[in-house]
C-alpha cells in the first residue's frame, strides 16, 4: 500500500473492445481554436484588453471558444453559464452594454458550438440575467 505504483499495461483484447465500441478518445485531438476577432475586439472595446474587466472577460471567452476543440464532454455548458453570469455583473455595473455582452457570448458560445443557437441562446440569457442582479465592481472579485 505505500509508495508508488505502475499501473498493469492495457491487455489487447480490452483496447480492441473500447475501440469497437467507441471508448477510446480520438487518435487526432485538435488544437484550441483562439477567441474570435470580433469577440477579441468586444473585449478591447470593453476594457481596453488591459485591467481586471478586460483581462476577465477575455478569459471567460477563451473558455467557451476553447470547447470547440472536443465535440462533448468539454463542460460546454457550465462554462457559458459561468461566462454569462460573471459578464451579467460587469454589465449591472456598467462595465460593459448589455447588448455588447451577449454579442460577445453568442460570438464564442457559436464559436464552440456552431449552428446551437437555441441551446447556448437560453444559457446565456438565464446567465446573464442571474449576473445583472450581482453588479461586479471594479475592486471586488471578477
Amino acid at each position: 500500500m505505500g509508495g508508488v505504483r505502475e499501473p498493469a499495461p492495457l491487455p489487447a483484447w480490452l483496447a480492441r473492445e473500447l475501440e469497437r465500441t467507441g471508448h477510446l478518445p480520438p487518435a487526432h485531438v485538435p488544437t484550441p481554436r483562439p477567441v474570435p476577432p470580433r469577440a477579441r475586439q468586444a473585449v478591447i472595446a470593453a476594457g481596453g484588453g488591459r485591467g481586471a474587466v478586460g483581462r476577465a472577460l477575455a478569459t471567460l471567452l477563451a473558455e467557451v471558444a476553447d470547447c470547440a476543440a472536443v465535440p462533448e464532454g468539454a463542460a460546454f455548458s457550465e462554462k457559458l453559464n459561468r461566462a454569462a453570469y460573471t459578464v451579467g455583473g460587469l454589465v449591472a455595473a456598467g462595465h460593459l452594454s448589455a447588448d455588447e455582452a451577449e454579442r460577445v457570448l453568442t460570438e464564442a458560445a457559436e464559436h464552440a458550438r456552431p449552428g446551437q443557437e437555441q441551446r447556448y441562446g437560453a444559457i446565456i440569457r438565464s446567465g446573464l440575467g442571474a449576473g445583472r442582479l450581482r453588479p461586479l465592481s471594479p475592486g471586488g472579485r471578477i
